[in-house]
């Protein structure tokens, strides 16, 4: 009999002509068998695009048009079906689903409803860190002003007044103060595409550590048109008076201790009116300004502000202010303008500006200026032009003309996704990471886009733009169908990767495609069919469902309690310390009420809630470096918490969250003041709580990991930890963590069995599997030194040299974690040196540890810093590189090299123990160099040796008398001394070595059995 034909495969034949996939019958049935084989995941995507319209979700009906039918499964959209059987892994499979992420909209009409969401937002400028040192030189800004002055001299004005009968009060001298930064933004209506540019501004000077006080403010304009300035984005946000905008010239600084960036595209009524410009006129000249314009330089000649290139110079010799020579010929500013400097928001640009302010004398630098005149006049009206009836042709061929490549390319990203600055932005940081703020600029004032009218203000999604008729459907013609899902994709990578990271967010909505979860937001009221005329969702990204599901929303409650969690888990998004204190106010009185009172359970929440907000104050910048308030809320967090956890029900909850959040403060205790007891408490709170959540066993293994490191037998401790951590990590890949917290997990794994002593083959599993769940460069740095670590430790050269380089590349070119780095792998070179043997036959010098740790070691001493113990460790390792390449190749420059280098690191080192080892190795050099007639003194050797071995012998010995270092020197010592014709003196040497191998012996401590003999046979000849 036939079998009847099975209906799916005429599904999927329909769906892959839907798709324009046209194939055969062979390749259909190949695809068929070759599906049942092929194991989950290994099926890649189809290389699909959005149909004609373009959009991208147009792109994702494509990507899911082969789904199967009930009964089959895909492992990622576009994968391989194949049928699902009894044997399925149910988390596996809910671990594969796609949640799909849309810019608006109550719900997917015709398919599943929508919940809120909150996405995480794209940086607006491109290399923040860059921008942190490009400002860096400010370091050096001094104001003209004289110093405050200091407390007053009593003493001094004691004897001022006696001897001129006046009493005049005398101040003892002052300190100059750090600058302070003043960020004003522009609130023009153009100017609100560039909030987010404030905001990352206003991050990079709080982090830079360079100001004392870093300020936001908002220019605004009154009725009459006078320009105002206030701390709110709106001029009516603030009731209270002391919110209310001020006049502006009670914002100028005398001083010029405050420095201004001004943020504007300068076409506001403002600009246009010239009042903008007189205000910054009577600002610059008393304080350094700046004009921060994110419109490209061949837009400026259209603004208020006209800038020019030229050359600005500034000599505190003439009052430190600002002149500017343009480039170009014309006629002059006009009496009494002054120049101010326009900069793009790029690190070159905002560099140059530092280093105008904080060279030390008279400074020229190339950028661009405008003029400010005292009274600016108004910037003449545009003639009225014809109606705006140009084609969308006409308007692309326009924009071509004049627009940047990287301009030209964002518009083309841009018409396959919905058009809000949110969206805009992360096509751009997803896609086109070297472009920035000029570029959209670019598009935003090219006339292809429409700005609609603000849906909901409170969404944080800004102003949304739509195509104008024709333009987005011209623009996909540029855009292929594989690049056009290369949005979607890269877009939905970004956001997997950021989400949940403490990262400013935007609103959207996604579709409840939860498997197993109740919905966190409800449906819209109303029948289906009100529902179906809602604003249309418009897709921007997917990411997997148990991303979403981690990072969902939690519930709104109500009371002061709740609203003391909401302002915690609000900061953790934000970092606004005021949140916390505003917590603590409104936790503190139920938390110090007595438990047996009314509500018990809101007592011990208070308590639990209020012990979480101690402890973020304890890393607020604030409290961070002030040792006693540190101490001080500590301590009090643990009150609250010991509290909750002694009265909470064994079996709850709030038991479990209080035993957690108290053993981080024990954890934070210990790293305060060093006392293991801390660990110890923590680790009997955590033992306290049954077994079975990742938290308890993710926190305990840590503990005794920490625990490892305090005592003398860290052994049953770090199996202990092992053992948790191992559980923790199976505990979170059944719950589905996101990657970096089971990354973590896996790293600390990893350190326990290092610790434990675990072989080699399971370590390098472990660190395997951490690299596969790495989600950005720092985790990834981590494993790859661990590897090569691991590789090291079990001899496996190559494959640790291959982990140190690509540890090594994932650091910046000048960093202190490079140079640490360099030097750990140099010195992990030098250590199998004396077992490599000295190269030849088929082996050149590329085989040589020896010239490859000379290679790495070089690099690291050229971007150690000068001051650094790292400087001179790089000394030492270098210098002994070369000293073993001396013997290899009789290279004598190599020889006088290191006698220079480890002499540095003799001198210089901060440590004992490495002022003996730098010693000792001079020694060496210098008596391989004595050994050239006429080169040096056989004297200047011994007394590096001498030196060494009374370094050591003064180190502490927490294990015992005695000290390979000191035998060493005192061996070499007396061969220095017997090469000069000294017996007696050498034989005291060498019987002061022995005595130290004799110590070091009798307390079974591991020595070189061969340099032990070579004493006992030195003393013996000389004896006899």
């Amino acid at each position: 009999m036939t079998a009847p034909p099975d209906r799916r495969l005429g599904q999927l034949v329909g769906r892959l002509r839907a798709a324009d996939w046209d194939l055969t019958a062979e390749e259909i049935a190949d695809a068929l068998w070759l599906a049942q084989w092929v194991g989950p995941g290994a099926a890649g995507e189809p290389p699909d695009g959005p149909a004609a319209t373009g959009r991208l979700d147009s792109a994702a009906s494509v990507s899911r048009a082969a789904d199967p039918a009930p009964g089959a499964r895909t492992d990622r959209p576009g994968g391989a079906v194949r049928p699902s059987g009894p044997g399925d892994d149910p988390p596996r499979a809910r671990r594969r689903e796609r949640v799909s992420l849309y810019a608006r909209g109550e719900g997917h009409p015709g398919a599943v409803d929508t919940f809120p969401i909150r996405v995480p937002m794209a940086s607006s400028l491109p290399g923040l860190l860059g921008l942190q040192r490009a400002l860096r030189p400010l370091r050096g800004y001094r104001t003209l002003a004289a110093p405050l002055p200091g407390p007053l001299d009593e003493d001094a004005t004691a004897d001022s007044a006696a001897r001129t009968g006046l009493l005049e009060p005398v101040h003892r001298p002052g300190e100059r103060r750090p600058a302070a930064v003043q960020l004003v933004m522009d609130t023009s209506p153009s100017m609100v595409v560039w909030e987010r540019m404030l905001e990352e501004l206003r991050q990079t000077c709080a982090q830079l550590g360079v100001f004392r006080d870093v300020q936001v403010r908002y220019l605004h304009r009154a009725p009459d048109g006078t320009p105002l300035v206030g701390t709110m984005a709106r001029r009516d946000a603030g009731g209270a008076r002391h919110l209310r905008p001020r006049p502006a010239g009670q914002f100028r600084d005398p001083t010029g201790r405050r420095l201004t960036l001004v943020v504007s595209d300068c076409v506001g009524p403002l600009w246009q009116e010239g009042r903008a410009q007189s205000m910054l006129h009577h600002w610059a000249r008393t304080a350094p300004l700046a004009v921060v314009q994110p419109l490209p330089p061949r837009l400026w000649p259209r603004t208020a502000l006209p800038a020019e290139p030229g050359l600005l110079r500034r000599d505190p010799a003439t009052g430190g202010r600002t002149r500017f020579t343009p480039d170009g010929y014309g006629p002059g500013p006009g009496p009494g303008a002054l120049p101010v400097p326009v900069l793009l928001p790029t690190a070159e640009a905002l560099g140059v500006w530092a280093r105008l302010l904080s060279g030390p004398g008279r400074t020229t630098v190339r950028g661009a200026a405008g003029w400010l005149l005292p009274g600016h006049p108004p910037r003449p009206a545009p003639a009225p032009g014809a109606p705006g009836t140009r084609s969308a042709d006409e308007l692309l061929r326009a924009f071509r003309a004049g627009a940047s490549p990287g301009a030209l390319r964002l518009a083309v990203h841009l018409a396959a996704v919905p058009l809000t600055l949110p969206v805009m932005q992360l096509v751009q940081r997803a896609m086109l990471p070297d472009t920035g703020p000029m570029e959209l600029a670019e598009v935003l004032l090219s006339g292809l886009l429409w700005r609609l009218p603000d849906m909901d203000p409170d969404t944080g999604t800004g102003p949304w733009y739509e195509f104008a008729d024709g333009v987005r459907e011209m623009l996909l013609h540029s855009l292929d169908r594989g690049a056009a899902a290369l949005v979607l994709k890269h877009c939905s990578d970004y956001v997997e990767r950021h989400f949940g990271k403490g990262a400013r967010n935007f609103s959207a909505r996604a579709a409840a495609q939860l498997a197993g979860e109740e919905l966190i937001a409800p449906a819209p009221p109303g029948p289906p069919e009100e529902r179906r005329d809602a604003a249309e969702p418009e897709l921007f990204a997917e990411v997997p469902a148990r991303v979403v599901r981690w990072y969902r929303p939690v519930p709104v409650e109500s009371g002061p309690v709740a609203e003391a969690e909401r302002l915690l888990r609000l900061w953790q998004v934000q970092g606004d310390p005021s949140l916390l204190h505003q917590a603590r106010a409104l936790a503190g009185p139920a938390a110090t009420a007595p438990l047996p009172g009314a509500a018990p359970a809101e007592g011990l929440r208070a308590r639990l809630v209020l012990g979480g907000v101690l402890q973020a104050l304890v890393g607020t910048e604030s409290v961070r470096n002030d040792a006693t308030s540190r101490r001080a809320l500590l301590e009090e967090a643990a009150d609250h918490l010991q509290d909750a956890f002694t009265h909470a029900p064994p079996d709850g909850d709030t038991r479990a969250t209080a035993a957690l959040r108290l053993a981080d403060v024990s954890y934070a205790l210990w790293q305060d003041d060093g006392d293991r007891d801390h660990l110890v408490a923590a680790a009997r709170v955590l033992r306290a709580l049954p077994p079975g959540t990742s938290a308890r066993h993710l926190r305990l293994g840590r503990t005794l990991l920490a625990l490892t490191g305090t005592g003398t037998a860290p052994g049953p401790y770090a199996e202990e930890a092992a053992a948790e951590l191992r559980t923790a990590c199976r505990l979170l890949e059944r719950e589905q963590a996101p990657d970096v917290q089971r990354c973590a997990a896996l790293l600390d794994l990893a350190a326990a069995l290092r610790a434990a002593g675990a072989p080699g083959a399971g370590l390098l599993a472990v660190l395997d599997a951490a690299v596969a769940a790495t989600t950005d460069d720092a985790q990834r740095l981590r494993c790859r030194t661990e590897q090569a670590r691991a590789h090291a430790a079990a001899d496996q050269w190559p494959e640790a040299d291959d982990a140190y380089a690509a540890a090594v590349g994932l650091t910046a070119r000048d960093s202190l974690r490079r140079c640490e780095l360099l030097v750990e792998w140099g010195e992990s070179l030098l250590g199998r040196a004396p077992a490599a043997g000295t190269p030849g036959g088929d082996a050149g010098d590329a085989a040589d540890p020896v010239t490859r740790a000379e290679s790495v070691l070089r690099e690291a001493y050229a971007v150690s810093p000068g001051r650094s113990p790292l400087r001179t460790r790089a000394q030492l390792a270098l210098g002994r590189a070369l000293v073993l390449r001396f013997g290899r190749q009789g290279y004598l420059p190599d020889l006088y090299e290191s006698c220079h280098l480890l002499e540095q690191a003799a001198r210089r080192a901060p440590d004992g123990a490495t002022r003996a080892e730098a010693w000792l190795e001079l020694g060496t050099a210098r008596l391989l160099l004595s050994d050239r007639q006429g080169a040096l003194p056989v004297a200047d050797a011994a007394a590096a040796f001498d030196t060494a071995a009374k370094e050591a012998r003064r180190l502490p010995a927490p294990d015992g008398p005695g000290s390979v270092t000191a035998a060493r020197a005192l061996h070499r010592y007396g061969d220095a001394l017997e090469r000069m014709g000294l017996r007696r003196a050498a034989l005291a040497a060498y019987r002061d070595g022995q005595r130290e191998w004799r110590d070091l012996t009798g307390r079974l401590a591991e020595v070189p059995w061969a340099e032990v003999q070579a004493t006992r046979e030195a003393v013996a000849r000389l004896v006899n």
